[in-house]
Formats: structure tokens, C-alpha cells, sequence
């Protein structure tokens, strides 16, 4: 009976272009478009951490559609 505990959503760290730490509410820049938002959401779905840096996985305020984390520049400290 030994359950796997159930990761927070807000808990989900993956890393930006330039290997910088971020997470729910980290504010970003597409790197290819000049976007900036916030991140709402990282839908990890119990991938690895290097399947993650690689999918399409980030939901990002006003902007439409997922992002890989790697197209992704984290603007500021949080």
C-alpha cells in the first residue's frame, strides 16, 4: 500500500534556456518572439526533469499555447 506522493503543481522547478531555475509565477520571455508573461501553470505529468526541459509544457499568462522550457528566459530573481 505504499502510495507515490502527488507532486503540487506549484512545486514544479524545471530550467530556462540558460540552465536558470523556474517555476509557477516566474516571469519569462520567449526567447524567439520577445513575449513576456507569467508562468501559470508547468504540466510535468510524472515525466523526468530532462523529459520536462524538453516538452511542451508550459502555459504562460496572455500568451497562447505550451512552451519547452528552453525556449524560455527567466527576467528577474523569482
Amino acid at each position: 500500500m505504499n502510495e507515490e506522493p502527488k507532486m503540487n503543481p506549484e512545486s514544479v522547478m524545471t530550467y530556462d534556456r540558460n540552465r536558470n531555475a523556474i517555476k509557477v509565477g516566474s516571469r519569462v520571455m520567449v526567447s524567439g518572439t520577445g513575449e513576456i508573461g507569467v508562468i501559470t501553470a508547468i504540466h510535468a505529468d510524472n515525466l523526468p526533469s530532462a523529459q520536462i526541459r524538453r516538452a511542451k509544457c508550459v502555459d504562460i499568462t496572455d500568451l497562447n499555447g505550451r512552451y519547452v522550457p528552453t525556449e524560455l528566459i527567466r527576467l528577474g530573481m523569482n
